[in-house]
């Protein structure tokens, strides 16, 4: 009886890891960039600098994809087929595959677009230092 307990409740925390952890990051991240947004729309010079430009497309980037990432199983249909041993069977999804889709979207689009303003940020500091 412990044995079947303790698999289940170790079952439900994975779930609960699986759900929980990606909303938290996800938050915190679109509100860290949020706040980066803001602080370069505060300040006084404002997108006239090179380094303002791109740390604003990077954020707005970020932002893109750390909302999907925050939604997590949200946006899947609610009668989404999962077997019984899989971590996403969940029945938390309230969406359909319209939101599943857009939501992958988001979060492809998202992440390629804050790599290539990486590397624009790279390109930049190795000119600044040549």
């Amino acid at each position: 009886f412990i044995n079947i307990t303790l698999s289940l409740l170790k079952e439900y925390l994975a779930k609960m890891k699986i759900d929980l952890i990606p909303r938290i990051t996800g938050s915190i991240s679109a509100t860290a960039s949020s706040l980066i947004i803001y602080l370069i729309l505060r300040s006084d010079k404002k997108l006239s600098s090179i380094y303002h430009r791109i740390m604003f497309g990077m954020s707005c980037a970020d932002i893109l994809s750390s909302v999907a990432i925050a939604l997590t199983t949200l946006p899947m249909p609610s009668d989404f087929p999962c077997e019984d041993g899989d971590l996403f069977n969940t029945n938390d999804g309230r969406g359909s595959i319209q939101t599943c889709n857009i939501q992958g979207f988001f979060l492809i689009v998202g992440i390629n677009v804050m790599y290539a303003y990486n590397a624009m940020l790279c390109v930049y500091y190795a000119c600044a230092i040549a």
